[in-house]
């Protein structure tokens, strides 16, 4: 079978591995779409250090067809079309034991989507409606963290909702938001193609922060108050989280999702003085012993949720390095969510 190999930072080829064989509790799976996620490249940002180690990709947001089950395999059959939730904890610690395997010390990432066939175990394969496409159910894991966001906040149908950051999980969030009742929806960003698609998916309100006050739009939004519910879902270094705090109503929360690489500095008066609560959410599990992922699909085959326009460029297996080289660089080519397909 063909895989994507990496030797390096953008020192990608496809190559020919030997196709793998489900062993006890797993299932083949036939790869039909993967999406490229921000993790995946964030190596690939990386420089050279002049080495080449051959190693096959792997690709965590994938959806595809069971062709083979192994041993044991009760709850899945061949033939099915699935979506893969791409978390694995150690299952034994008291996170895992509680259903939050999500903040195990020991997660892993199962995927294996950049490439024709991968094995997984058969509680990590979901099974999707006809009416659903291998496309959209390949990048539910951006709407999960969404979908976990959302339940960390507490959303309320009488809520106001600003979400800063125009990028999959921006946007995901925002989707997740409207399908779950809240109220207004605005949506802070500076990529002009991403706000009409904010447009699109549900904001009543889109500001473009490289031209406008963020701040005083968002005041005049909600008639001086600010929002119920921040999302920032940027993870930047340019002062969003101090933005996000401004934004917040007194009484009101700030949901980090962004993943901060450095630290940040941030006055503390605003949350102390107004009682502005600063929640983190990462990732997603389950919530009240339901599936997080399974609620994402659950609101995609309901119509609920908008994921072809979050897709903006698909390639075949075989353009790989081109499929990288897009999601690399998004400002050159406009893109959102990077799709490899294996037809």
């Amino acid at each position: 079978m063909k895989a994507g190999i990496v030797y390096g930072p953008m020192d990608i080829t496809v190559e020919e591995v030997e196709k793998p064989i489900p062993g006890y509790g797993e299932v083949l799976l036939q790869v039909k779409s993967a999406g490229i996620c921000g993790s995946d490249l964030h190596y690939h940002r990386s420089k050279s250090d002049g080495s080449r180690v051959r190693r096959i990709m792997s690709g965590h947001e994938l959806s595809g067809i069971i062709t083979e089950i192994g041993d044991g395999v009760k709850s899945r059959k061949v033939g099915e079309r699935v979506a893969v939730e791409p978390l694995l904890g150690c299952g034994k610690c008291q996170f895992c034991r509680i259903g939050e395997y999500h903040l195990c010390s020991n997660l892993t990432h199962p995927g294996g989507g950049f490439r024709e066939y991968t094995v997984l175990l058969e509680d990590k394969v979901f099974p999707i409606p006809d009416h659903v496409s291998y496309d959209e159910s390949a990048i539910l894991d951006c709407f999960a963290v969404g979908v976990h966001a959302i339940h960390k906040a507490g959303i309320t149908i009488t809520d106001t909702v600003a979400v800063i950051g125009d990028g999959a999980i921006g946007l995901s969030t925002l989707e997740i938001a409207k399908a779950t009742g809240a109220k207004k929806l605005a949506l802070i960003g500076h990529h002009q193609k991403n706000l009409e698609i904010a447009k699109k998916v549900g904001a009543e309100l889109v500001i473009n922060s490289s031209t406008e006050d963020e701040i005083q739009k968002i005041m005049q939004f909600t008639d001086g108050l600010g929002v119920d519910v921040v999302f920032e879902t940027v993870g930047s270094t340019s002062g969003t989280m101090e933005k996000a705090v401004q934004m917040a109503k007194p009484g009101g929360k700030v949901v980090v999702i962004g993943i901060f690489t450095r630290p940040i500095e941030l006055n503390f008066w605003r949350p102390l003085r107004y009682e502005v609560d600063i929640i983190s959410s990462y990732s997603y599990s389950t919530w009240k012993g339901q599936s997080e992922f399974e609620i994402a699909l659950e609101l995609l085959s309901k119509g609920k949720l908008d994921a072809n326009s979050l897709i903006t460029h698909r390639f075949p297996l075989e353009k790989l390095i081109d499929a990288f080289k897009t999601a690399l660089n998004k400002e050159e080519y406009g893109a959102l969510k990077v799709l490899v397909t294996c037809d």
